[in-house]
């Protein structure tokens, strides 16, 4: 039987025993079975909208999928970009017209909630897109990008290809200057001057759930917090959560060294809904868990180390951090 069909029928996530043991054989079957079918993502559906435009084509990187939280969307954006690199179509987001975790019923096709956080990675408006003679539609689906652990795995292992992300995010994938300004206070407030292990604990919807990574115990966590603190010399924990119950027991353990963002988080979690479909009763409820989430992973990687999980917020904090974490202790106990 074909090595990658035993793998695909026997242990249907990605190999986890390559991945674990043989991490150089892991990469050539990510190789084989993702990479290189990626290419089939850049041959979505060909529109023409009117006559702007004629020399060139663009490429609209659609997501239609309202379970992906923020941090998914930018991974799975890089990851287009990554792509698109290859080719010459002018690359522009559209998260107007499709559903998606950060716009109210209300607001579908009226805004894009990428530029609630982010400014477009071309010059051109959608507006001007949908006007133009020459428009590729992607087809929704998500990059290997969204998984966090090929991205740990690229990290780790290919660093060097890694670094093609930095200079994407450099370049294409800017921060809009209202935020920025607010994550640059918020970064002056609760970081800055301080040596900080950043700690990312998720839960609610994730775990359990089959195929997603296995999460730590609280009290392996909190155990390999507070070894990490003194092992890397840092003064300060900042916690990445989106639990209620989480900050309560990391704040009774760590008292003042516990630093944590504004953020409505969950309490008395419901199994099995989603966490991207849980409201918080407040004005702007969508808009505000997007900045608050992309909030708590900015200063993940403003962290001067990390401890991580294999989730989405990792994955965009790696990427984010540009390659400056001192130290990062990484768990990957495979999945549920």
């Amino acid at each position: 039987m074909h090595i990658i069909q035993w793998f695909k029928e026997n242990n249907p996530i990605d190999g986890q025993f390559l991945r674990k043991y043989m991490p150089f054989l892991y990469y050539l079957f990510l190789k084989i079975n993702y990479f290189n079918k990626e290419d089939k993502l850049l041959l979505g559906e060909k529109k023409r909208f009117g006559d702007k435009n004629p020399d060139k084509t663009f490429f609209v990187i659609m997501i239609n999928n309202p379970e992906l939280g923020l941090m998914a969307i930018y991974n799975c954006v890089v990851g287009y970009l990554r792509y698109l690199k290859k080719t010459d179509y002018i690359p522009i987001v559209d998260l107007i017209n499709y559903n998606n975790a950060y716009l109210e019923k209300e607001e579908i096709g009226k805004k894009n909630s990428w530029e609630y956080y982010f400014e477009q990675p071309s010059v051109y408006t959608l507006d001007e897109v949908y006007q133009s003679k020459n428009v590729i539609i992607a087809k929704g689906s998500t990059t290997i990008d969204t998984s966090a652990t090929i991205l740990w795995f690229l990290y780790k292992y290919k660093n060097i290809q890694f670094r093609q992300y930095y200079d994407i995010i450099k370049k294409q994938v800017k921060i809009n200057s209202a935020v920025q300004s607010k994550l640059d206070d918020e970064y002056n407030n609760i970081l800055a001057n301080k040596r900080v292990v950043g700690v990312v604990k998720r839960g609610s919807d994730l775990i359990g759930v089959k195929g997603h990574s296995i999460q730590p115990s609280m009290t392996e966590l909190i155990a390999k917090t507070k070894e990490k603190l003194a092992d890397w010399n840092c003064d300060y924990v900042f916690l990445a959560t989106e639990e209620a119950e989480t900050v309560a027991v990391f704040k009774n353990e760590f008292q003042d060294k516990l630093l944590i963002n504004d953020s409505a988080r969950v309490e008395n979690y419901q199994k099995g809904v989603y966490y991207t479909y849980i409201s918080f009763n407040r004005d702007n409820d969508k808009y505000l868990q997007g900045l608050e989430y992309l909030t708590t992973v900015y200063l993940l990687a403003q962290c001067t180390c990390l401890i991580g999980t294999l989730v989405g917020k990792t994955g965009g904090a790696l990427m984010m951090n540009q390659g400056n974490y001192e130290h990062i202790y990484m768990y990957d106990l495979g999945v549920y």
